[in-house]
Formats: structure tokens, C-alpha cells, sequence
């Protein structure tokens, strides 16, 4: 197909007239844009030393999934949430798990290989969640970006257990009664839904629709595999892809247009543990409603603004958990945590807007923040976001407060309205840092995985 190259990410009306409509793109870019900048991140260096039979396996895997991406391109899906050809996939996976070291890493893709061929039951799904598996490899038509395409596409990924950042996730898990304090001091019909289990893990393979740009730093299974409303969910979060995001672009982009009292460092050990943390407050932020809580009005109005809206929520609840609750918990300091927060809003925002709705609700926050004085854009020396960290977090508690009482409280209109005079649809609040950004090619990270082919060469 013949693509014309979108010339401006930030063209807010002509890509959400677009969104969802990508089914026949087929570059490695997305969105459609003349100029990317790309940053590598070897996984030699994270692949287990499993023997040259596993790395082989691995290879064979994603020639099977590239096939099945470009059938699927061409063709379409013959069933839903299924592969075109699975039963290839499922022999293949079978052969990988021989050479995997547990009894729960084999069993676990061995179940996912019966997934594959006859799709997911509860038993599977509840055993999974229970597996603590070391290394795990998951395939599957698994949910690329929500304006680029709705449905999934095949993808297969492998990750293995970081022990470090786990053991944090599981102390920070241990405070749930503090997080529930918290939200009823914000607004006192909050409450904490079931959590789904939570992995951090270490990628060290991705091929398929995962492979592609822009970088997904987490999947949240079944769901992202097309099953929804699963009781037995778990989430598997990749610490050195967030990593090399924050390295690349998050820091380098907070460098440049953010003023606070604090700065971001990644590489600071300050913030170690402060992008783990926030992924998991960001996931327990999808969980904080009130009994009232229905997305049903505001999906009639507007089903964009919505999946907008539940983002902007567990990016608020989630960050705030974070600051005012695990912080001293953890002894982080809260000014960091906004440091790393506003890093992150420029990196989403960055993306561009009408094209992902994670990155619209981001731009929302900021704007947010500036029409409420919590943050000055200034242009004396350059286009700027100053102010202090602790204005920002008050401007977080008040926008949580807002939140909770029109999307949280199933109001529609109230929703549509907030996101009408914060979101992109209003750009004048940020209309200055827009402008720059559109000056700067998008960026990415590339995986190299050369080691797949050249076995002897991989890193022990």
C-alpha cells in the first residue's frame, strides 16, 4: 500500500479522524511520520545461556510469527483471537520448553501452547497466575496500539524474572491497607479493586507486531490477548525496555523543558526504584473507582475521551499512591517521583496526539496543570514547564478529586466536559511546547537480537 507520510504527529483532528483505521500499514513506524530517531537496545546481554538449541528454538519462533503477522496483514483473522496457522506455533513452543531449566517454566508454555490450539479456558488462566515462573515466553494475537489497530496482532515475547524489582513489587503490594487509607482521604468513596498479579521481569526476545515502533513496556494478559473480563489476570512488566526509554527519551526531553526544584537522572540511583514503582501504582491506579463507577454514559458520548479519561485516572491515582504513600516506605523522595512523572508526560506527549490515548491523557494532565497554576509554561529562555514539586502534587490531589467526582461517578457529560478544556481538543495552554516538539523527530528504541542467528556469540 502506498502510505502518505502524516507530516505533523500533532495534528490533533486529522489523526483522530484516523485512529484505529491502520489495519493495512505495514512499515515498522508508527505513526506515519518522515522523521524517527532510533536508539538500540541489545537483548544478548538479558538472554538466558539456555544452550544454542533454546536461541534456535527462539529463531524458529520468530520466523513462524513474522509469517503469521504478514498472513494476518494480508488476509485477515479467520477466527477471532486466534492465529491463522497455530498448530507450527504451538510445536515450536513445545521444543523451546525442553530446554527450559523449571518444572513451572515448562509447564507454563506448555499450557500457553495448548492456548494456542484450542484457546484459553479458566483452568489454564488460574494456573498461570499461579506459576512463578523464571522464564516466560507468551505468543499469541496480542493487542498492538489502541489508534493504530483494535484488535490484536501476532506477537511473542520472552522475559525472565527480575528478582530485584519483584521483591520491591511484592513489599510495595504489602501496603495495600495504606493505599486504601489514602483514597478515602482523597474522596471518601474511593476503593481498590482486585489486582491482577503482577511480573517484573527482564525482556530478552520480542518478535511480531511487539517489534515494531513505538515500544510497549508492559502487557497485561488475557486481556491483551483479546480475552476480557478474566478473573486471572497477570501483568508482565519489562524493566530494561522502560529503561532504555527513560535513557533516551524521558530524561532528555525533562533536560530540555521541565523547570523544577529536582531534576531526573535515571541513571541517579535516587531513582532506581522509582519506574517499577511507578508502572505498578499506574496499574493500581486502573483499579481505583466508587461503587457508581460505569464508563457506559461517557462511552455512549465519546468511547476516545473515555479510554483517554481511564488512562489520565490511573495515571493520577497511580503517581499520587506512589508520592504521598510508598515514597517514605521505600525512602524516596516525593520531589523525585514528580520528576520522573513529568519526565514521562513530555515522553508520552511526545508521541503525539489523536494517535494514542495514553498520550493524549498526558498532554491533558500538563494542560491541566498550567490552566490551574501548578506549572508556568515560560518562554523567556526557551519554552519551559516550571514550578515547584509540591504544587504539582497538590495539582495531582485536585485533579484525582475532580476525577473521582465526574468519571468515577459514571457522569458522561461531566467527563466529556473535563476532557473537552484540558485535552487536545483545547491546545492553547500548551500550544508553545507542541511546537517544539514537532521540531524533533519521534524516537524509539530498536531491539537488535542478532544473537538468535550467530548462537556462539551470545552473551552467558
Amino acid at each position: 500500500m502506498s502510505e502518505q507520510l502524516t507530516a505533523d504527529r500533532f495534528d490533533y483532528e486529522r489523526n483522530l479522524s484516523k485512529a484505529g483505521s491502520y489495519r493495512d500499514h505495514r512499515s515498522a513506524f508508527w505513526p506515519p511520520d518522515d522523521r524517527y530517531e532510533i536508539s538500540c537496545l541489545p537483548l544478548a546481554g538479558t538472554t538466558p545461556a539456555l544452550g544454542e538449541g533454546f536461541l534456535r528454538g527462539l529463531a524458529e519462533l520468530k520466523s513462524v510469527i513474522e509469517a503469521e503477522w504478514r498472513d494476518v496483514k494480508e488476509n485477515g483473522l479467520r477466527v477471532r483471537r486466534r492465529l491463522n496457522t497455530p498448530e507450527p506455533v504451538a510445536k515450536v513452543m513445545r521444543d523451546i520448553g525442553e530446554h527450559l531449566p523449571s518444572e513451572a517454566d515448562r509447564r507454563a508454555i506448555t499450557l500457553r501452547a495448548s492456548a494456542i490450539e484450542d484457546g484459553y479456558t479458566d483452568d489454564i488462566l488460574q494456573e498461570l497466575g499461579k506459576l512463578e515462573e523464571e522464564h516466560t515466553i507468551v505468543v499469541g494475537q496480542i493487542s498492538t496500539w489502541y489508534g493504530k489497530q483494535v484488535k490484536g496482532l501476532p506477537t511473542a515475547f520472552a522475559c525472565r524474572r527480575d528478582q530485584w524489582r519483584q521483591d520491591m513489587v511484592n513489599a510495595a503490594l504489602n501496603e495495600r491497607e495504606e493505599v486504601e487509607n489514602y483514597l478515602r482521604s482523597l474522596h471518601a468513596d474511593l476503593r481498590l479493586g482486585d489486582l491482577p498479579v503482577f511480573g517484573a521481569a527482564q525482556l530478552f526476545y520480542m518478535a511480531g507486531e511487539g517489534d515494531l515502533h513505538p515500544k510497549h513496556i508492559a502487557y497485561f494478559l488475557p486481556e491483551d490477548e483479546g480475552v476480557k473480563h478474566s478473573p486471572f489476570k497477570k501483568t508482565y512488566y519489562f524493566g530494561n525496555t522502560h529503561r532504555a526509554l527513560l535513557d533516551t527519551v524521558s530524561a532528555p526531553l525533562a533536560d530540555r523543558f521541565v523547570a523544577l526544584d529536582t531534576g531526573f537522572d535515571p541513571a541517579d540511583k535516587r531513582f532506581a526504584a522509582i519506574p517499577t514503582l511507578g508502572v505498578l501504582s499506574h496499574e493500581l491506579g486502573h483499579f481505583v473507582h466508587r461503587p457508581a463507577t460505569n464508563f457506559k454514559e461517557l462511552n455512549e458520548i465519546n468511547r476516545w475521551a473515555s479510554v483517554v479519561l481511564q488512562e489520565v485516572t490511573a495515571d493520577v491515582f497511580g503517581i499520587l499512591i506512589l508520592a504521598d504513600v510508598w515514597a517514605q516506605r521505600f525512602g524516596i523522595a516525593p520531589e523525585d517521583v514528580v520528576a520522573y512523572y513529568l519526565a514521562e508526560c513530555l515522553r508520552y506527549t511526545d508521541r503525539g496526539l489523536g494517535h494514542f490515548p495514553d498520550s493524549d491523557g498526558m498532554f491533558l494532565q500538563l494542560s491541566y496543570f498550567v490552566q490551574v497554576g501548578a506549572l508556568a509554561l515560560e518562554r523567556d529562555n526557551g519554552v519551559r514547564l516550571v514550578g515547584e514539586a509540591q504544587t504539582v502534587l497538590a495539582g495531582l490531589r485536585s485533579l484525582a478529586r475532580v476525577l473521582a467526582d465526574a468519571l468515577l461517578a459514571g457522569r458522561g457529560e461531566p467527563a466529556a466536559a473535563l476532557h473537552r478544556s484540558y485535552g487536545p481538543a483545547t491546545p492553547e495552554p500548551l500550544q508553545p511546547l507542541v511546537d517544539e516538539l514537532r521540531r524533533r523527530p519521534f524516537t524509539s528504541v530498536e531491539y537488535t537480537q542478532d544473537h538468535l542467528y550467530t548462537p556462539a556469540s551470545h552473551a552467558a
